[in-house]
């Protein structure tokens, strides 16, 4: 799928390709009370480093689904930090399908004085490389580099865009969305098209709409006078799932959407002499789920993942015996290679668009630029498939694809959601055995088993470390807990239908001192929480997760099923003073059970946690919240030992 399209126009995005660059801020801080020098903040309308102080668009449809975008817009400067945000100002279009010209661009002073931004600071070059593979696209970024800007001026832009190629004939579809962490006012979006074309518009958010037609075209307006920037709380969903969106689409529905790409894809997954083969000679022998495995697992380790952006090739796949001859492919060659390499052994597979971001909605109304990614559903199982994913469980998602709403197409197309947390497939089992010693050095051995998006994680995670390099990740690990030095022996990477087993060792010298007392918190252990925050400690992953009492949007949480076992031996000559009460927690959200117990200088810590969800809406946080809670609490709770 087209990934890295992104109509970046400043501060209001008007999204024709999906790809959504997201980052998690803090919420403005403030204090409950002010001393003398000190002004009161108004946290709901401050903290922005920009403003749109206006953006207007005009959109001329044309019935073959080709337009003409005309946006003139205005950007003030609030904060010289800002002025990254907007220099150099930049958009991308697809060169084969479009052209974007920039009308006039200048920069007006606070005092008034226009400066005008001169040709040769506007320029025009490829994509970059994304998501650390390589692309090959005839996408462009057009950059305006504006002359040094100083508080409270304001950047002044006049583009317009002529799409003379449509990814879809005779449709037309596009959103407009605002950030919810941006600042803006006095937006209007204007939709001239043919009234035969039957668009569809939708709103969401504080946009105000309005519906005419003159004569043989319709006009669909959209207005947003004004849109404070709000900054959400960490472990936050994307922005673009609850922030304001205004949508016109002559899509009349989600099995449109999915009929449109399997017009495009199935033909590309023909039965070809190679294709049959190939799969001839990875199922061998083998039948049913068996073969299936084996042919998803070839085409994983097989194909290279490589973006391509060629003409409409957003939207159409590369031929499944073209993908064999080169050997490298997007995530549509993957998808569509995997359906030919079933059809040839008479297995049903169908292509599904999904998006591969932590939105997990859908919009008002049907789109396929929602979408980012291109997987694979077998329906007889209800199984998902990923064959991009090189370390994917078959039939088992990566953390960034579970809980989704899904366009499987095929000749029934419609919406599927993926798997959610499933905690039972989705788990962690730790199990450690510590030391500690008399001089305060803890020594440890730990067995990791995981599955699910779990294995997915540390497959990856040790398929791209060196072993050279197994002992700075394992003391970047320690070092929250009071450092120290180890290594890991990993399972095979490669082995993607059985759990991912790791073996670490490990050292931390001084980890707590001996004494007449002797106190310490759970050791956490070196293990990684695979969040797509990627967030390398599991009592900070909880504390970031249940920060906030209560909550305005959903929160993400990926931990699924945790088991938690530690025995650590005790120095002889201690008893237990303190330790932590049993818990046994069950509630909307999941469960959580913890105990520790003491004897024969054995001290043995276990718990569990099963999340049920991977989203969970503002009226279900509050259950997380005390299961995230108890556990962070137990983790953090100090040991107490007293010498007898």
């Amino acid at each position: 799928m087209y990934i890295d399209t992104l109509h970046n126009k400043s501060l209001l995005t008007s999204v024709c390709f999906c790809a959504l660059a997201f980052m998690t801020v803090p919420s403005a801080c403030f204090a409950d009370s002010l001393g003398s020098g000190f002004a009161p903040v108004n946290s709901a309308e401050s903290g922005a480093m920009t403003r749109q102080l206006s953006y207007h668009a005009i959109v001329k449809v044309k019935k073959n689904g080709t337009y003409t975008d005309r946006v003139a817009q205005c950007i003030e400067l609030l904060n010289l930090h800002g002025e990254s945000k907007i220099e150099p100002f930049t958009e991308q279009y697809s060169a084969t399908l479009s052209s974007l010209k920039v009308k006039k661009a200048w920069i007006e002073t606070r005092d008034g004085k226009q400066i005008p931004i001169p040709l040769a600071n506007i320029f025009v070059r490829p994509v970059p490389v994304s998501h650390g593979a390589p692309m090959y696209s005839h996408a462009k970024i057009l950059s305006i580099l504006p002359p040094k800007m100083s508080v409270g001026d304001t950047l002044h832009i006049i583009t317009e865009k002529t799409v003379f190629k449509p990814y879809f004939t005779d449709m037309y579809s596009s959103y407009w969305n605002i950030p919810e962490s941006k600042s803006t006012r006095n937006n209007s979006v204007e939709v001239v098209a043919p009234a035969e074309m039957h668009l569809q518009y939708a709103q969401r958010g504080a946009w105000k709409t309005s519906h005419s037609i003159y004569g043989a075209e319709e006009i669909i307006r959209a207005e947003m006078q004004v849109h404070h920037a709000e900054y959400p709380g960490l472990s936050t969903v994307g922005e673009r799932q609850y922030s304001p969106i205004f949508e016109v689409t002559s899509f009349p529905n989600w099995a449109a959407v999915g009929t449109a790409y399997w017009k495009r894809a199935n033909q590309m997954a023909a039965v070809t002499p190679l294709v049959s083969k190939v799969a001839d000679e990875v199922a061998a022998d083998k039948s049913g789920w068996a073969a299936q495995k084996a042919l998803f697992s070839w085409d994983s380790a097989n194909i290279r993942y490589v973006g391509l952006e060629l003409g409409v090739g957003g939207f159409v796949p590369i031929a499944a015996n073209k993908t064999l001859e080169t050997g490298y492919g997007d995530c549509k060659a993957h998808s569509t290679l995997l359906q030919a390499l079933f059809n040839a052994k008479n297995f049903q597979l169908y292509p599904a668009i999904i998006n591969w971001d932590n939105v997990y909605n859908l919009p008002p109304l049907p789109t396929p630029f929602w979408f980012n990614h291109a997987i694979d559903y077998a329906p007889r199982k209800h199984l998902f498939l990923d064959s991009t994913g090189e370390y994917e469980t078959p039939g088992q998602l990566a953390v960034g694809e579970r809980d989704k709403p899904t366009v499987v197409t095929g000749p029934h197309p419609r919406i599927v959601m993926t798997p959610g947390a499933e905690p039972s497939k989705n788990q962690f089992v730790y199990a450690a055995s510590l030391v500690l010693q008399k001089n305060g050095t803890l020594t440890g051995t730990a067995q990791m088993r995981t599955m699910g998006w779990w294995a997915w994680a540390y497959r990856e995670i040790f398929a791209s470390i060196p072993p050279s390099h197994y002992a700075t990740v394992m003391s970047a690990l320690l070092a929250p807990s009071g450092g120290g030095f180890g290594s890991f022996q990993p399972g095979d990477p490669a082995v993607l239908d059985k759990p991912f087993h790791v073996l670490a060792k490990w050292t931390t010298p001084d980890f707590t001192k001996v004494g007449s007392y002797l106190t310490f918190p759970a050791p956490t252990g070196p293990f990684l929480v695979p969040s797509l925050a990627e967030i390398p400690n599991p009592i900070a992953y909880l504390a970031q997760v249940a920060g906030p009492l209560r909550r305005k949007h959903p929160v993400e949480t990926y931990l699924g099923g945790v088991s938690w076992t530690t025995t650590i031996q005790i120095p002889a000559g201690y008893r237990a003073v303190y330790l932590p009460v049993d818990e046994h927690l069950r509630n909307a959200a999941g469960s959580y059970f913890y105990s520790a117990t003491f004897h024969d200088h054995e001290l043995r810590l276990h718990y569990r946690l099963e999340l049920n969800k991977v989203v969970y809406n503002p009226k279900k946080y509050q259950a997380l919240r005390d299961l995230l809670v108890a556990d962070l609490a137990d983790q953090e709770s100090p040991l107490v030992f007293r010498r007898a």
